[in-house]
């Protein structure tokens, strides 16, 4: 039976963020399972629009996914004294506003889908059937799920178990959350064509920082300097924003690392999924200062890095043993040079996850169980 999805979300789009990124590959695929399904968000920025034109060249999709974007400039962006707080209280006041154009009696046969907490609560207060798709927990969300959880039609998808296991939920309603971990898009992956050299490369890809925090890639690339990785290995960085990519170009410069390290700007999707294509290690890195990257991320490229047929080397913390497949990564701890260059080379002597291995990986995999859950 066809279902009309309301996906209320305090993103705005168009953007280059990964969790965008997210929010329309599963509308795609929720599209492709015959389901209607319509996007509100926030213009809250300039360059905000819910053109749909402009949508599809941006994030390069076909399907009828419907955008409705909302004039929201308070107070977001507008000064850089308390901008976290200023971004929260807006959220609220989005959330807050939004939820209003919604009642019971004339929404019941809708479903709500939703990234924000706040969105969540409000509408699990109107009795409205809503699934809340949990990636990160702070002290103030885990009462928001708590308390509105316990609403007859209100539903929390965590994206791993650490996220679970930390929200303190009871075992009781065990049925009204579940665990679903990011998927894959096949479809960006065309035939491999892996140009092979006598030297394996490394490849990561995505914001150069995360939450204001050093990823750790200067570590990176400061352990070719040891003659292990000169001899063997090559690394490619391919990221954004632009200030931090020529900082890290300075810094190769510097090294004299030109031949053995190249930092590229921000590339399309595909071309990016090329460029996993034809490397050999993907590697996943983070600093341990941030909660949310240490226990509960669970990042895009990791799910892409295997569909590409890559070896995995990551930095050590429980958010990545929390993924799927984990017992083929190799880890290294953060900062060691001595353990990273072990898990470059333990890597070597693992295979790559057959495809066949990984439907439970995919988008559609993905989509398909998250309709089953929150239309139940």
């Amino acid at each position: 039976m066809r279902s009309k999805i309301i996906y209320l979300t305090y993103q705005t789009f168009p953007s280059n963020t990964a969790n965008t990124i997210q929010t329309i590959d599963n509308a795609k695929y929720i599209y492709r399972s015959g389901h209607e399904i319509i996007i509100v968000f926030p213009l809250r920025s300039k360059f905000s629009s819910d053109n749909i034109e402009k949508l599809k060249k941006h994030y390069r999709f076909d399907e009828d996914i419907k955008f409705k974007g909302i004039e929201h400039n308070l107070p977001f962006g507008k000064y850089n004294i308390f901008e976290k707080y200023l971004y929260l209280l807006s959220h609220f006041i989005w959330s807050k506003k939004i939820t209003k154009n919604y009642r019971k009696d004339v929404d019941s046969n809708s479903i709500f889908f939703t990234r924000s907490d706040w969105i969540f609560y409000f509408l699990s207060k109107k009795g409205l059937n809503v699934t809340f798709e949990c990636h990160q927990l702070t002290k103030l969300r885990r009462q928001i799920i708590k308390k509105s959880i316990s609403n007859k039609s209100s539903k929390v998808i965590f994206l791993n178990q650490n996220l679970l296991d930390d929200s303190g939920l009871n075992m009781e309603l065990s049925k009204k959350y579940m665990v679903l971990q990011n998927g894959v898009d096949t479809q960006l992956f065309k035939k491999e064509h892996k140009n092979r050299t006598k030297d394996l490369e490394i490849i990561f890809t995505g914001n150069i920082k995360r939450f204001n925090n050093d990823r750790g890639l200067i570590f990176i690339i400061n352990s070719f300097l040891n003659e292990k990785m000169a001899e063997k290995f090559k690394l490619k960085i391919i990221g954004w924003p632009k200030e931090q990519i020529n900082e890290l170009r300075e810094l190769v410069r510097k090294l004299k690392m030109n031949s053995r390290i190249s930092i590229i700007d921000k590339l399309d999707r595909e071309s990016t999924i090329s460029s996993m294509q034809n490397a050999d290690i993907g590697l996943l890195i983070n600093s341990s200062t941030d909660r949310h990257s240490l226990m509960h991320t669970s990042p895009l490229k990791y799910f892409e890095y295997l569909y590409a047929g890559l070896n995995i080397v990551a930095v050590d913390f429980p958010s990545h043993r929390a993924l799927p497949f984990s017992e083929n990564i190799s880890f290294f701890h953060e900062n060691s040079e001595e353990g990273f260059i072990k898990a470059l080379f333990e890597s070597l002597s693992r295979d790559s996850i057959q495809k066949d291995q990984l439907k439970s990986i995919t988008l559609e995999e993905r989509v398909n169980k998250l309709l089953l859950f929150i239309k139940q």
